[in-house]
């Protein structure tokens, strides 16, 4: 079982990202942070956490994207920005596509979001500072891989779990 927290769009909060540093080592496996965090890439959180450039970071050092792998499966992070991700997940999924990425994190909307495509999993953490949509919780994910499914927890920045926003996919 593989355990990945992903945060987005923090756009300066440092401090949740610390607390959600300090609450979750040891306890999952990834950290990931889907753009505009407006924090150097030199900032010592980046230790703990993976990080991508969203259109508010203006810290070039930064990569458009990461990826790595999770249970043998290719993770893609980007921001979105790029993506068109306000419209639909085409472009993304184009890219999974190209990265032969079976689960795409990326932030963009502020939106909290969870979707599965052609075998492939999009997930938007939503945004831990700047809330958007029908939905005003701060908001961070966590997602658990096992080697039959795939579960997404949605947490408000209290860490309150978000029990409605919780999904399940099988296994991609």
């Amino acid at each position: 079982m593989v355990k990945i927290l992903a945060v987005s769009d923090s756009h300066g909060e440092k401090d949740i990202l610390n607390d959600l540093a300090l609450r979750y080592t040891n306890q999952v496996d990834h950290f990931v942070h889907c753009g505009d965090s407006e924090l150097s890439s030199s900032d010592l959180i980046w230790g703990i956490m993976s990080t991508v450039m969203g259109n508010c970071d203006y810290d070039y050092q930064m990569n458009d994207e990461y990826r790595f792998q999770a249970d043998n499966r290719t993770v893609l992070v980007v921001h979105g920005h790029r993506h068109a991700v306000r419209n639909s997940v085409a472009e993304l999924k184009r890219e999974a596509k190209l990265a032969a990425a079976s689960l795409v994190f990326y932030g963009h909307t502020h939106i909290a979001k969870a979707e599965q495509e052609d075998g492939i999993l999009f997930i938007n953490p939503g945004s831990i500072s700047q809330p958007r949509g029908t939905l005003m919780e701060k908001t961070y994910c966590i997602v658990t891989l096992d080697e039959q499914s795939v579960t997404v927890t949605y947490y408000n920045d209290r860490h309150q779990e978000l029990t409605h926003l919780k999904k399940q996919f099988q296994i991609f």
